[in-house]
């Protein structure tokens, strides 16, 4: 830095100083200090060698503070000022002395070379704003993660004016790495950076600390670029054949993930499906996800095919289909041994019945095993004369009935069944009824089981006590059905 013109002239003004032993005056001593030209151990030097030609006062001690004398300085006065007194108190000889022949006086020591004026400290530079100074841009900063984004924070003072040479420390949050971690600002008060992102989508705060403030900047981190397809079932990612052993519609949960596992965008997503096993229901994408679902339509092999964000997958699928569940309605054939336990028909001159009959009929199934069945019988009966020259009667047996029953193990593969009944009868001979000939109402209880052959077919066993009455002649007979029949659901 050079000095000023009147620094110059100055020190032109004051070199004589240097150059002799001449006292120096006030004005000559504070020109010295306020001129900041010389240090302040330069001056005291001079001020030892040289003294001063005033006593210096309180009030000239205060002055010379001001402007700039130290302690240095000061204990230089001190010491020229009791110099000057023990001077002035030493007593002088009242004749003077014979004189002597004088020796040459010794040379005049050389004066100590002049220091060479110090430049003026430049001025401090100004002082970073805290409102002024910023990033650019100060938000909405976006970027993929694992990528890198450079960053300018700009450094100004309160006047907006830039602010160079300042030293600003960089950190970031969630993973982020901003390089290099301290700078300095350029002439125009920048401070260029760069951030690189984590791993995981979300917001990463980045903080530049300018001195006694700091300023933060938050750049969100997005998924990257679809990179794989996972198709998901029930929360688990396929890998191979997925197998369908049910007739429930099957959901494929579809996800695009970029290089590090994050969910991406799912753009232009398609499903399709081959072979005749499996049926596309739907297929919809919300967001990162597309959610297919295929019904199952008979057992073989087929395939889904997806695709979306430029990406492909094929899902492999094998449908065996179990057999169609039962329905609550069945029809059922029956056949029957009448002659179990000693059948009886009230006539004196009839004995040793015996016969069969067949049944068909219709049901319907409650729920916990409860159900109804209606049914219709048709039977052949034989009975033995006592009496009349013996031989036998040949008897026809119709029934119309209802029925209920229940089932005591209804999920069970084989199921104990108790039964309760009611309907009505006629019991004829084939003599025209001029033997035996009954008509009414008869009620039954009984019981059996019934056997799960398949899905849709159960075989049943029935043991039963008939009681058949008549209006007038109320019990006029009883009969032992034993039979065994099955019946099939729909």
């Amino acid at each position: 830095m050079r000095a000023s013109r009147g620094t110059w002239l100055f020190l032109a003004g004051v070199l004589p100083l240097f150059q002799g032993t001449k006292p120096l005056r006030k004005t000559e001593l504070v020109q010295l200090l306020a001129a900041g030209a010389l240090s302040k151990p330069a001056i005291a030097a001079l001020v030892r060698r040289n003294c001063l030609t005033f006593q210096p006062s309180p009030r000239d001690l205060a002055e010379l503070k001001s402007v700039g004398a130290d302690a240095a300085v000061l204990a230089a006065i001190d010491q020229c000022v009791r110099a000057r007194a023990a001077r002035a108190a030493a007593p002088r000889p009242s004749t003077p002395a014979p004189a002597r022949p004088s020796a040459p006086a010794p040379a005049a020591a050389p004066a100590p070379p002049a220091q060479p004026p110090q430049p003026p400290q430049p001025p401090k530079p100004p002082a970073p704003s805290e409102p002024l100074t910023q990033f650019t841009p100060p938000a909405g900063l976006h970027a993929a993660v694992g990528s890198g984004l450079p960053l300018v924070l700009e450094v100004r003072d309160s006047a907006a004016r830039p602010v160079a040479g300042q030293r600003v420390m960089f950190a970031a949050t969630s993973a982020g790495v901003v390089t290099p971690n301290a700078a300095e600002s350029d002439s125009t008060g920048a401070v260029r950076v760069r951030v690189t992102l984590g791993e995981h989508p979300g917001p990463v705060v980045i903080t530049g600390t300018v001195g006694t403030f700091s300023r933060t900047l938050t750049v969100q981190a997005d998924p990257g670029p679809a990179q794989t397809l996972v198709v998901e079932r029930d929360g688990v990612p396929i890998v191979g054949t997925v197998r369908v052993r049910s007739r429930d519609t099957l959901a494929l949960r579809v996800a695009a993930r970029d290089r590090y596992g994050n969910r991406a965008a799912l753009d232009n997503f398609r499903a399709t499906t081959t072979g005749s096993a499996i049926g596309l229901v739907s297929a919809a994408a919300r967001d990162s996800e597309g959610i297919v679902m295929l019904a199952p339509r008979r057992s073989g092999v087929g395939e889904a095919q997806l695709s979306a964000s430029g990406l492909r997958a094929r899902v492999p699928i094998d449908v065996l289909l179990p057999a169609a569940p039962a329905g609550p309605w069945a029809i059922g054939v029956r056949a029957a041994s009448l002659s179990a336990n000693n059948p009886w028909i009230a006539l004196p001159n009839v004995t040793g019945v015996s016969g069969v009959d067949v049944a068909v009929f219709g049901r319907r199934t409650f729920a916990r095993g409860f159900s109804v069945v209606i049914g219709a019988e048709e039977g052949s009966l034989s009975a033995d004369r006592t009496t009349g020259g013996g031989g036998s009667v040949s008897l026809l047996l119709f029934e119309g009935y209802g029925r209920a029953e229940l089932a005591v193990l209804p999920r069970g593969r084989v199921s104990p069944v108790v039964a309760l009944g009611a309907g009505g009868y006629r019991l004829k001979s084939q003599d025209g009824g001029a033997t035996v000939y009954h008509t009414n109402l008869f009620w039954s209880a009984g019981f059996g089981a019934d056997g799960v052959v398949s899905p849709r077919v159960t075989v049943e066993v029935r043991f039963e006590r008939q009681w058949m009455t008549d209006t007038d002649q109320g019990h006029v007979a009883t009969l032992w059905p034993l039979g065994a029949g099955l019946r099939i659901a729909f």
